[in-house]
């Protein structure tokens, strides 16, 4: 019980230094929502912006487009007739390695939570897809919102707007744009002589 509460203020320090940190810093992110999206306009709209503060409370903002991605911008695709058998039991997918692409099974989100809840459980399901290709990494937190799985418990953490990244969340993502931004400009570079 003693390294829970030794933990759990090790984050809160992490995020005292992060946090003003990556609000100075506002790192901007393009992300594209498929043109044949099947989320209705109201729906897609109140998403975004429960993303949108989620990322800004981590230091980075979304532009938000709607039609084929251009650049480096991350692809977000919704399904509507998800098969059974298909990745059970998940909302989403994301290619973390490869950087760029979302797949998220609008139908499993709509009869996983109420009509209501349906536009910010979304909101935290592209967040959470978002970043694990943030992160460059396939990984899970034991709490918040990178949890591989969320209970009850957390869906109402949502709708109480309580659920976020966990210190360690923001860190990886930092990190996960600082590599990006790197490789970037390691291509751009001239190349040397020799």
């Amino acid at each position: 019980m003693h390294s829970n509460s030794n933990r759990a203020w090790w984050q809160v320090a992490v995020m005292a230094v992060l946090l003003p940190a990556c609000a100075q810093a506002q790192e901007r992110i393009a992300v594209c929502v498929h043109p044949d999206a099947v989320v209705n306009g109201l729906t897609l709209a109140q998403a975004e912006q429960v993303t949108a503060r989620l990322f800004t409370d981590a230091g980075i903002r979304i532009t938000w487009c709607h039609g084929h991605p251009a650049g480096d911008a991350i692809s977000i695709e919704f399904s509507e007739h998800t098969p059974n058998g298909y990745r059970p039991g998940s909302m989403a997918f994301a290619r973390p390695y490869e950087g760029v692409h979302i797949t998220v099974f609008f139908d499993r989100i709509r009869a996983r939570s109420s009509a209501a809840l349906t536009p910010t459980v979304l909101g935290y399901v592209l967040a959470h897809e978002m970043t694990h290709i943030l992160q460059r990494i396939d990984r899970h937190s034991d709490s918040g919102l990178m949890k591989a799985h969320w209970t009850n418990a957390d869906l109402d953490q949502m709708a109480a707007k309580r659920l976020t990244f966990s210190a360690e969340d923001v860190e990886l993502i930092q990190r996960g744009l600082a590599s990006q931004a790197l490789r970037a400009s390691n291509d751009q570079a001239p190349a040397g002589t020799l």
